[in-house]
């Protein structure tokens, strides 16, 4: 009988291997090939084939992308366990979130159990490689008749991602397709290939602000809980062939050392597999380390998963590249030549690279980790349950144990927004149902707790914590080692939130609770009502009655300032919703006097030709989000002699270099660019001029408002020839380093800049500027400018002493206009909610 059975299963995956035609078959053309790339449509539809053929694989559509396109998953695994994913999933989050859960009653669920497996591809568009894998993949896992893959996936349920950001799927393949035979093949677009966040999309993963990480939070923390996340990516093309963990130093403080061992160990043997099957150029150890949260492969570290990057060399899109010896270079400190050591072992020799190779080096990692998860699925998800009931228990036996968040914010809507940023993370938020007492300070009932005891416990402390970013030198006394990323994320201090960490024992009666903004108001009828500044979502508010042409004033500056209107009887009910909708509470007025009325600025964004401008999409991201209206610019609209500044009011520069605003892609180049080699259409390269330069300083002498942001000050300070110079702009690392570090700033509360915020604030630098401002024939304001003491707030800062007395925000009159000069980033990947107000201020006109 058990032969007949097997018998018939062969028949069946033979059969359905028929049904389903191969991609090359279906395609056209063999994946990988020269010159030839699906869009997000082809894989889609073929995946849903393959997904209705066969009985080892399940088709889900997660939602929507930014811009429409169907974000989607496939399930892949033995039929049998296709055919119970929900009994399965119910198995999964008893072990993920073992609150009342023992080890022996763990035990059967965790043998019965299947290890989850998400491989997740493609999020940085033009690392296209991955997004073609994805139908071999699917097609080969579904048909095949490999002893050890179908052994494997009887253990192991793989959630099969194709691409994390489809949107730039198709905005690739349509760029590539267009420039195929012309000079500009190979080239990657001019222009982000997500619609806010470009490269940073991968930046996202604690904070949630886009519309894809939002989806694959709910597979990962909330539907699913996979033990073992693997991310593909690609990297430079002229280091080695392919990279894996381990990774480089330094480590996460917080996360269980058991877990980077098991993730060490998967990563090696992967390697091992590989070098056994051939592939040369393997590295690990370089570079790419695990103590920044806030990446797709390493944010489940801080969750107990096993996270894997993986980094292939690139081609030029679909068009192969040849790679001499000598082009060859090493990769960072770790291997600092190209050539044979402990963690680089068979360098490759060079010559052509292509598609297909990168293809084949993910697909042949992706087999070995899938048939390594299954041999050890036990080990693996028994480790996952200890680590996580380990976490519940320390909660209650180690500091910290709660975090507080009162209800009495300074702005009580980042405050919400906050909480509702570690929901999507499944961290746990409580309210207080009593009165209680902690350090001698009173706490009330409503306020939130977020217990510790959790199994996402280290999520939850790096996420609220300071962080000490270890000093690290290229050697002793030397200069700053670069981290990968920033060196600090603590959210209550980026967001302007009292958090309070206690670290005593302590009984908090409390219930859980999903944190929302709504708020109950009372009644409105006609009549003078008015709002804080302070509340963020005040500015929400502000931006609705803008658009409705509904008369708003504002009154008092700095804290105490406040927006006033006056409410007819026809619009009170549907005020009375939006101000409950936004959580923002009213406050008296007194007297007939309104304030100064207010207007909305016509705001305008430069947005360059080159993509990795980030700062200007997170702008948008946010303006978007608070309901700002504006215009984008680029080049042309302000190099031209009819330019579209005489459209606008505010016009708006994200963080970006001097000469790349000047001279664009040009201006990025060291040298002359080899005879042959892609280009881009002139039309992309060129910047905004010296003509575009005058038109900026005749819009701002015109009575126009120019805002620069981070290194666009330094832009601003020569092109403009303003009386401020930064004194950092040509110190070294060694003198003056800030890797994404927060300090603390003194606010002018006279500046219409500042209504709404404390006197002090934290703002999150990242750049080496520091202002001083010269005689002037006008006012100047030093609206934020650095104590003489205790800087730092979060994250590394070499040179901290070079801060006091210097300005990080000033307001220089400019003819009848005026230029705002930001030397550090406000908005910083729409992670900044306490800074936010300093820039949206500057939106307003005031009659």
């Amino acid at each position: 009988m058990t032969r007949y059975i097997a018998t018939v299963l062969v028949l069946f995956s033979l059969l359905m291997a028929q049904s389903v035609p191969s991609p090359e078959k279906y395609f056209g053309f063999p994946i990988g090939a020269d010159r030839h790339l699906l869009d997000w449509e082809q894989i889609v539809t073929y995946l849903q084939k393959v997904a209705n053929a066969s009985p080892r694989v399940a088709f889900q559509q997660l939602g929507t992308t930014t811009q429409g396109r169907p974000m989607v998953m496939l399930f892949i695994s033995d039929s049998a366990n296709i055919a119970q994913l929900e009994h399965l999933q119910r198995l999964q989050q008893s072990i993920a979130e073992p609150f009342q859960l023992d080890s022996a009653t763990a035990e059967p669920l965790i043998r019965n159990g299947k290890l989850f497996f998400l491989v997740t591809l493609n999020i940085h568009s033009i690392e296209i490689a991955a997004s073609q894998e994805a139908v071999e993949l699917a097609y080969e896992l579904a048909t095949t008749q490999d002893s050890a893959l179908t052994a494997a996936l009887k253990e192991v349920v793989m959630l099969l991602v194709p691409s994390l950001n489809p949107d730039g799927q198709d905005m690739v393949v349509d760029w590539y397709r267009k420039t195929v035979g012309t000079p500009a093949e190979g080239t990657r677009p001019p222009f982000k290939y997500h619609f806010y966040a470009d490269h940073d999309n991968n930046r996202d993963w604690f904070f949630f602000n886009l519309k894809e990480s939002q989806l694959i939070a709910r597979v990962l923390y909330h539907d699913w809980y996979p033990e073992v996340v693997y991310d593909q990516h690609q990297m430079g093309s002229t280091g080695a062939r392919f990279f894996l963990p381990p990774y480089n130093d330094p480590v996460s403080p917080v996360v269980a050392p058991s877990l980077m061992a098991h993730t060490n160990a998967l990563g090696k043997y992967v390697i091992a597999r590989m070098h056994d099957a051939g592939f040369r150029g393997l590295v690990t150890n370089t570079i790419f380390n695990a103590y920044f949260m806030g990446t797709m492969s390493k944010t489940p570290l801080w969750q107990n998963r096993i996270g894997i990057l993986s980094e292939a060399a690139s081609a030029r899109l679909a068009s192969p590249i040849y790679l001499p010896h000598s082009s060859l270079r090493g990769m960072g400190q770790e291997l600092p030549e190209y050539k044979q050591q402990t963690n680089f072992l068979d360098p490759w020799p060079g010559g052509w690279w292509r598609l297909r190779d990168i293809i084949d080096y993910e697909k042949a990692a992706t087999y070995h980790m899938l048939q390594y998860l299954a041999e050890n699925k036990s080990v693996l998800k028994r480790n996952f349950y200890r680590l996580n009931r380990q976490a519940i228990e320390k909660g209650t036996t180690e500091p910290p144990y709660y975090f507080i968040v009162p209800q009495n914010q300074w702005d009580r809507s980042a405050a919400i927004t906050m909480l509702q940023k570690l929901r999507l993370g499944n961290v746990k938020v409580h309210v207080a149902t009593q009165d209680f007492v902690y350090n001698g300070r009173q706490f009330h009932t409503g306020d939130f707790v977020i217990p510790v005891a959790q199994p996402n416990r280290a999520y939850i402390i790096d996420l609220l914590s300071r962080h000490h970013y270890p000093d690290l030198r290229q050697f002793p006394g030397g200069p700053p080692r670069r981290p990968y990323d920033v060196t600090t994320w603590t959210l209550p201090l980026q967001m302007g939130v009292e958090v309070i960490r206690v670290d005593k024992p302590l009984s908090i009666a409390s219930k859980p609770v999903e944190p929302a903004p709504l708020l109950d108001i009372p009644e409105l009828t006609a009549g003078w009502i008015a709002f804080s500044a302070r509340h963020l979502n005040s500015y929400r508010i502000l931006n609705y009655l803008l658009h409705r042409k509904v008369p708003v004033h504002v009154q008092g500056q700095g804290p105490t300032a406040r927006f006033v209107l006056r409410v007819t009887a026809g619009k009170a009910a549907e005020l009375q919703d939006v101000f409950s909708l936004y959580g923002v509470p009213l406050e008296p007025v007194s007297g007939a006097t309104p304030g100064t009325k207010l207007q909305p600025a016509r705001l305008g964004i430069y947005q360059p030709y080159i993509p990795w401008v980030y700062d200007e999409g997170w702008l948008r991201l946010i303006l978007d989000e608070f309901q700002f209206p504006y215009h984008v610019l680029r080049d042309e609209d302000l190099r031209e002699k009819n330019n579209r500044l005489k459209t606008i009011d505010v016009l708006v520069f994200g963080s970006q270099d001097a000469k790349s605003i000047v001279k664009g892609y040009d201006g990025l180049r060291s040298q002359p660019q080899p005879e042959g080699e892609p280009q881009l259409p002139a039309k992309y390269r060129k910047g905004i001029g010296k003509s575009g330069v005058e038109n900026i300083r005749q819009f701002v002498r015109n009575g126009g408002t120019a805002i620069f942001i981070g290194e666009a000050c330094n832009f601003a300070i020569d092109a403009l020839h303003l009386p401020a110079r930064n004194v950092l702009k040509d110190a070294s690392r060694t003198d003056f380093f800030a890797p994404g570090t927060l300090v603390r700033v003194s606010l002018d509360t006279a500046s219409p800049l500042t209504k709404g915020m404390p006197p002090e604030a934290n703002i999150y630098i990242n750049n080496s500027l520091a202002l001083k401002l010269m005689p002037y024939h006008q006012e100047i304001r030093e609206t934020a400018v650095y104590p003489p003491y205790d800087v730092r707030v979060s994250g590394w800062l070499v040179g901290e002493q070079k801060l006091p007395g210097t300005v990080a925000l000033a307001e220089i009159p400019y003819g009848n206009g005026k230029v705002i000069l930001y030397g550090f980033r406000v908005h910083h990947r729409g992670q900044t909610y306490g800074t936010f107000k300093l820039l949206f201020n500057a939106f307003y006109r005031m009659k």
